[in-house]
């Protein structure tokens, strides 16, 4: 879902440019993926967190696919059981899209020294927890429900926050993105390791 990866990476706004969106195409072979379109300054450094937001937005999609598929409400009383709940994260016709998620998280698995799936997990709960937060799925809706709107087939993201910002929900939507933010960074070993602590 091109509007999860949007919303998502609203979060790294300061980070990243975001220029378009696009519906994906999730059909076997099909020429034009979609998604959303951004970029990022060539001349700053990446660095762990830069990975890790990267990732966020990546996984963003096939988490958006899981609650799609499974219900908001599921997710929300499953989450507690992930990774050893099988079958929640929904990865058909996504398959790609995983393997690029597992090579950026990568980079920061290394850096901290910690096992790969251990840092894959951590960055799937942290984004099922942020589709959980207040009105956040709300607004994946909003976003979703523009894009098959538009006129075109792809959409210009400042066009979006412009009319997102018109909304009422937009300064608690604010909000949300400023507490996820706050719950997840700045990245430390002790954080990744605490989402799963029991894992070997």
């Amino acid at each position: 879902m091109a509007a999860a990866q949007f919303v998502t990476a609203l979060n790294f706004a300061g980070e990243f440019e975001l220029l378009s969106l696009s519906a994906m195409n999730t059909q076997v072979g099909a020429a034009k993926k979609g998604g959303l379109v951004f970029v990022r300054n060539g001349k700053l450094k990446m660095h762990p967190e830069i990975y890790d937001h990267l990732s966020l937005i990546s996984i963003s999609s096939i988490c958006a696919g899981s609650v799609y598929f499974h219900g908001r409400d599921k997710i929300a009383a499953e989450i507690v059981n992930l990774p050893y709940s099988d079958g929640l994260l929904n990865l058909e016709g996504a398959e790609e899209d995983y393997m690029a998620f597992k090579r950026l998280c990568s980079p920061v698995s290394r850096f901290f020294l910690l096992q790969a799936k251990k840092v894959q997990w951590s960055a799937i709960l942290s984004t099922f927890r942020f589709f959980m937060m207040e009105g956040v799925w709300d607004v994946v809706n909003f976003v979703a429900h523009a894009l098959h709107q538009a006129d075109a087939d792809v959409l210009a993201c400042a066009q979006l926050l412009e009319s997102m910002q018109k909304q009422e929900w937009y300064t608690g939507f604010c909000q949300s993105l400023h507490n996820f933010h706050a719950s997840r960074y700045p990245l430390s070993k002790a954080g990744l390791e605490s989402e799963l602590p029991e894992m070997a």
